[in-house]
C-alpha cells in the first residue's frame, strides 16, 4: 500500500463548486477559490508535520525538520495576523457590517493558545531534546480547531457575494501583498509556502495558482531554498507544485 500523504489526517478543503456559486460575482467565486487554496497549502503542511515528526531520529535531520517546523508555522502565523490587521477590517467597511468577521476572528483566539504553545516549544527545541511524539501532541492540541477555522472561512467570504465583488477584489489583492511585505524572512516562507502548493488537486483545474509570473518557482528553488535547502525536504510537494512522496512517514496500515 502506498504511504500516507499530507492530504490526511487533516482534511483538504474542497474549492466552491459551479453550482454552490451560480450567479455569483466572479471576484467572490476567485477570492473564496484563492483563499481556499491558500488554507489547503497551510494545511498540507501540518499533515507533512503530523506524518513524518515522529520517524525523525538523525540530528542533523531534526535540526532541519525543526526549521521546516518554525516556517510552516510563520505562515499560518502571517497569514492569520494580516487578516485582522488589514483584511477583515476592510470587509466591514465595505459591506458596512462592522461585526461581519466577527465570527472569523472568535475562531482564531479559539486555536490562539495552542497556536502559540506549539510555536514557543519549536523555538527552543533542539536536537538534544528533540521529541516526536510530544511534537505530534502539541500539534493536535490547535490543529482540529485550526482547520475547522479554515473551512468556515470560506463559507463566510462566499456569503459576501450580497455585497458585491466590485470592492472585494483590491481589498484581497492589498492582503496578499501585506502578507508578503510582512514577512521577515523570505529563504523561510517563500519555500515552505510553494512546497506545499499541489497544482495537481482536483484534477489541476486550479494549476493557475497562485497567480505568478513563470519564473518565480525557479527564483525560489534555486536562490531563496538554498540558505535552509536541508529543510525543503520535508515539504508535499516540489517547488513546482508537484507533490511528491514524504520522505519520513510510516508505511501505511492496511484495514
Amino acid at each position: 500500500m502506498p504511504k500516507p500523504w499530507a492530504d490526511q489526517p487533516f482534511g483538504l478543503i474542497p474549492t466552491p463548486t459551479e453550482e454552490q456559486t451560480k450567479g455569483f460575482d466572479k471576484v467572490v467565486i476567485d477570492v473564496a477559490r484563492e483563499m481556499c487554496l491558500a488554507h489547503n497549502a497551510m494545511i498540507r503542511n501540518l499533515n507533512a508535520i503530523y506524518l513524518q515528526c515522529e520517524q525523525i531520529t538523525v540530528p542533523k535531520d531534526q535540526a532541519d525538520f525543526i526549521i521546516f517546523c518554525q516556517a510552516a508555522i510563520e505562515v499560518i502565523h502571517t497569514h492569520h495576523q494580516m487578516e485582522e490587521a488589514n483584511f477583515f477590517p476592510q470587509i466591514a467597511e465595505y459591506t458596512g457590517e462592522p461585526d461581519i468577521m466577527q465570527k472569523n476572528i472568535e475562531q482564531h483566539r479559539a486555536f490562539d493558545a495552542g497556536l502559540t504553545v506549539f510555536e514557543e516549544y519549536i523555538y527552543k527545541l533542539t536536537p538534544e531534546k528533540y521529541d516526536g511524539v510530544e511534537l505530534k501532541r502539541l500539534l493536535e492540541d490547535f490543529a482540529k480547531v485550526l482547520v475547522v477555522h479554515l473551512n468556515d472561512e470560506i463559507q463566510t467570504l462566499l456569503a459576501l457575494q450580497k455585497y458585491g465583488g466590485e470592492k472585494l477584489g483590491p481589498i484581497f489583492e492589498n492582503f496578499n501583498k501585506n502578507v508578503m511585505n510582512e514577512a521577515k524572512d523570505k529563504h523561510r516562507l517563500l519555500p515552505c509556502a510553494l512546497g506545499c502548493i499541489d497544482r495537481t488537486f482536483e484534477g489541476g483545474k486550479n494549476a493557475d495558482f497562485p497567480p505568478f509570473p513563470f519564473f518565480v518557482p525557479y527564483l525560489v528553488k534555486y536562490y531563496f531554498a538554498r540558505r535552509y535547502s536541508g529543510s525543503w525536504r520535508f515539504t508535499p510537494c516540489t517547488m513546482f507544485g508537484q507533490p511528491r512522496p514524504l520522505e519520513f512517514t510510516k508505511d501505511a496500515v492496511a484495514t
